[in-house]
């Protein structure tokens, strides 16, 4: 069984992580999308988009990639590549064309994101297709909720037959509310973003610190996080609150930048800053006031540290309550204030965390091979067909 697995470079963390495994074990090629010259995502750093319209081996365009082979199977790594301004260009589109008749030799056809409308020609072989849905419920954001974002969404909800959905909480909602049948839902779950532990043993801060990672964003919570750092400092003096990550505050964050204890990146983190920042951590906070599922818990994960996380989407499968983490209301300051401090004072509480989560996400039921198990039946259901 041959499975081509299409994706774009923002889902890099995840793919990386899940094909380093998937690949021992399924016949399985990576085609990453990269468009509209946006060398940057996730995993990869490229420093610019290549003006080649092609489905090209990955290293052959963009050497830097080497640095994966040890992730990937690199003979089975793929660039579509399409620096069109206008995605209507007709380079574009012929592009799309080429690649509907390589994927024609293909049993499966995995995809990660709502073909967009330069991808429509996916279709022709839906019969094939299972679509990774990672937020089965938008976000509350409005670029989650844009016309063209709900277009791709209700097409691909009306012509495909088979998703996977990556929590268990949301999952009759979005059954609901698309219409869909049951039988076709596949249910699966992040595994750690191991990619990052390419970038072990990094220093970046030598105080006790707390990390917040990710796009700033009106739903991430940092308008609670911020003041229950502050109360935490009463009680807690030596630690700090780190903020790392580009995007518009929706508070006034001037009374925080220059206290002591904060320390806000407001900028693109490169992945080895990254690693360094988790690798040092005491644990990560998610305050978030929605949420699906979350890549920042995953990377968290990926070195073991604990996640204090709110109680929305799919976060209380992911941070179980007293295993991983602990879990919180959303939006409640007195709450969130409570559980940092509790996990501050409690070194063994947090040693306790680290080991359930290595048991359990490198080894148990919520390890890559678990997941792969689970795609594999989702992959012979529709190869069969």
């Amino acid at each position: 069984m041959k499975i081509a697995y299409i994706s774009p470079i923002y889902f890099s963390d995840v793919d990386l992580s899940y094909l380093s495994h998937a690949q021992q074990e399924l016949d399985i090629t990576y085609f990453a999308s990269i468009v509209s010259n946006k060398g940057k995502g996730a995993a990869f750093n490229l420093p610019q988009q290549k003006n080649s319209y092609g489905i090209f081996q990955a290293t052959k365009i963009y050497p830097e990639l080497e640095k994966f082979g040890h992730l990937v199977d690199l003979k089975k790594f793929f660039i579509i590549n399409s620096p069109a301004q206008k995605m209507w260009n007709l380079k574009n589109i012929w592009l799309h064309l080429k690649l509907v008749w390589i994927l024609r030799n293909f049993d499966v056809i995995h995809l990660t994101e709502f073909p967009r409308y330069y991808e429509w020609c996916f279709y022709f072989l839906r019969k094939k297709i299972v679509l990774t849905v990672h937020d089965p419920i938008p976000h509350s954001t409005v670029a989650c909720n844009t016309t063209q974002i709900k277009v791709n969404r209700n097409i691909a909800f009306r012509l495909l037959e088979n998703f996977i959905i990556l929590n268990k909480n949301q999952k009759e909602e979005f059954i609901r509310i698309n219409n869909l049948q049951q039988k076709n839902i596949y249910e699966s779950r992040l595994g750690r973003y191991d990619y990052l532990t390419m970038y072990k043993n990094q220093r970046d801060c030598t105080d006790k610190y707390i990390l917040f990672f990710g796009k700033i964003a009106s739903n991430k919570g940092l308008d609670i996080l911020f003041p229950a750092m502050t109360e935490l400092h009463k009680t807690n003096p030596n630690i700090k609150l780190i903020s790392a990550g580009h995007g518009i505050y929706s508070f006034d964050i001037k009374p925080y930048e220059n206290l002591e204890y904060f320390d806000i990146r407001n900028r693109f983190i490169p992945d080895q800053e990254l690693a360094g920042l988790i690798q040092n951590a005491m644990f990560v906070v998610c305050p978030y006031k929605d949420a699906t599922q979350s890549g920042v818990v995953m990377s968290a994960f990926a070195f073991n540290k604990p996640v204090i996380a709110t109680n929305v989407g799919g976060f209380p499968e992911q941070v179980i309550h007293n295993e991983y983490g602990i879990i919180v209301s959303p939006n409640n300051v007195a709450e969130l204030t409570s559980a940092l401090q509790y996990i501050c004072s409690n070194s063994n509480l947090i040693e306790h965390f680290e080991k359930n989560i290595q048991l359990g996400y490198e080894q148990g039921e919520r390890s890559w091979l678990q997941i792969i198990s689970e795609h594999s039946a989702c992959y012979n259901a529709i190869s069969k067909l």
